[in-house]
């Protein structure tokens, strides 16, 4: 069953996110800062998601922002004390994070040259549970929430490394727009129009 995420979702989803992409910039933050970052998300309204539900708790998620500058921004600057404090200790313990934090915020500069300011953010699954469709049911769900704000198209950065997610996109019918380089690794930047 696909439900709009609400906040009593979050840490539940911070955790999958840091499961499923435990690779990525946000998760080495770790789960407490992506509860934080969940729950200004929501609180604020500056995007949206969808969990998919089995065995009655989430197992797959997605989020969405009409326009992720005004997302991160806002959500930094809201919970700057909690998220603030939660990338300290990260750096604490892995240094080397300061680069990767940096180039965040230089991060929608790599990527002016697509058009669309909504994204894709993020999309996330319980391994035992990918292969279900849950992906392309959460992708459908938020097709029409963008539908309903008015917006045409969207974009989603994938690394370029990661084939089964540049299939899953490509598959759903997303068209290939740039590539780019971010954290020294790859990505593919792909649009979506919405019919």
């Amino acid at each position: 069953m696909i439900v709009p995420m609400q906040r009593e979702h979050a840490a539940r989803v911070a955790e999958l996110h840091c499961a499923a992409l435990a690779g990525d910039f946000l998760p080495s933050l770790g789960q407490g800062f992506l509860t934080v970052f969940y729950r200004g998300v929501l609180d604020l309204g500056v995007g949206f998601g969808f969990v998919a539900i089995e065995d009655a708790q989430p197992v797959g998620f997605v989020l969405g922002s009409a326009d992720t500058n005004v997302l991160f921004k806002r959500v930094m600057l809201s919970r700057v004390l909690p998220l603030g404090l939660r990338v300290i200790q990260a750096v604490i313990r892995k240094p080397a994070l300061i680069a990767n934090a940096l180039e965040t915020f230089l991060y929608p500069g790599k990527e002016n040259a697509a058009p669309e300011k909504a994204e894709l953010v993020v999309i996330g699954f319980d391994g035992a549970y990918r292969g279900r469709g849950l992906g392309r049911q959460l992708v459908n769900a938020l097709n029409d929430a963008f539908r309903a704000q008015g917006v045409r198209s969207y974009k989603v950065t994938v690394l370029q490394s990661n084939r089964g997610a540049n299939g899953f996109y490509r598959a759903l019918g997303f068209q290939h727009a740039l590539e780019f380089e971010l954290y020294r690794k790859k990505w593919n930047l792909y649009t979506y129009t919405i019919k």
